[in-house]
């Protein structure tokens, strides 16, 4: 019998705890005027752009960059843009030591690093409930059907994407690499279905067909379909229903039109039909929704 001596692995990073994961859709003009805490937190502009105010500093982020704001650093956001921006604002406890590279750092992600972003929300949202933008919620309450180990995944992706910043961490601010002649598979199916989500954003009004999408992508409906299951674990329909709740949530969030209004500008045949729609993937009515982020 062969004997086996384990290696012990050498655990670089752990997070532990989790005290907010957001992920806001914030009106044009819209001002956070600032807090501090003696917690890790991470900004990551997923659309549009805006200004983060960091200690004595302020960066313009755009879309796909992301910001650290260290323990007790006073920090603020500006969306004064034309469009307001979507950002993800994660903050946790993590180790001194590791974490120290992470000071005052900024980076522009990568297509991996993108995805995984998307897994840690996707997953919060399953874990927390689809309401992810209560700016004053001060505890994470998981559901009671959340599936398991959702928590652990949520710690699990966000290990894995700081371990990979880590590696970029000797030249956070450094412009991005010329892009290579021929893309990864990866890279090539990250940049697809991006360009597909902003033809969505542009025929909101519940017109756009599944053939009409196909033929947008260049794909078979087939490879369409694996595709969206692969980077945004749902169906292609579905993923464009979510989209354009999406933009219902925020015509309604800033007060540009009420329920009945929202309901015909996004193409809804009866406020009775976008009601269900908006409950079914929401888990809320639009009135709830409005209650919720209104206080």
């Amino acid at each position: 019998m062969a004997d086996y001596t384990p290696l012990e692995l050498k655990q670089t990073l752990r997070i532990r705890k989790l005290y907010s994961l957001h992920y806001f859709q914030f009106a044009a003009g819209y001002i956070f005027p600032g807090e501090r805490h003696n917690f890790w937190e991470i900004v990551y502009i997923d659309r549009g752009e805006a200004e983060i105010g960091a200690g004595d500093a302020v960066y313009s982020l755009r879309q796909g960059q992301l910001l650290f704001h260290q323990p007790n650093e006073f920090h603020t956001i500006w969306a004064n843009q034309a469009t307001g921006p979507n950002i993800v604002v994660i903050s946790f406890a993590a180790p001194a030591g590791p974490m120290k590279p992470f000071c005052g750092a900024h980076f522009t992600l990568d297509a991996p690093m993108r995805r995984i972003l998307r897994q840690i929300v996707s997953e919060a949202q399953r874990c927390f409930g689809q309401v992810l933008d209560i700016s004053e919620q001060r505890q994470l309450v998981p559901l009671d059907n959340a599936p398991i180990g959702s928590q652990q995944l949520i710690g699990l992706y966000l290990e894995q994407l700081l371990l990979l910043l880590l590696r970029e961490a000797p030249k956070p601010s450094a412009p991005p690499a010329r892009a290579a002649l021929h893309l990864t598979e990866e890279q090539r199916a990250a940049e697809l279905t991006h360009a597909l989500s902003q033809y969505m954003r542009e025929h909101l009004d519940g017109r756009l067909s599944f053939q009409e999408i196909c033929k947008e992508s260049g794909l078979s409906q087939t490879a369409l379909k694996q595709l969206f299951r692969r980077y945004n674990q749902m169906g292609v329909m579905e993923f464009y229903q979510r989209i354009r709740i999406e933009e219902a949530r925020r015509l309604l969030r800033e007060g540009l039109l009420n329920v009945s209004q929202t309901a015909e500008r996004m193409g809804y045949s009866s406020v009775h039909q976008f009601s269900r729609q908006f409950k079914r993937l929401m888990g809320m009515s639009p009135l709830g929704y409005l209650r919720s982020v209104r206080g």
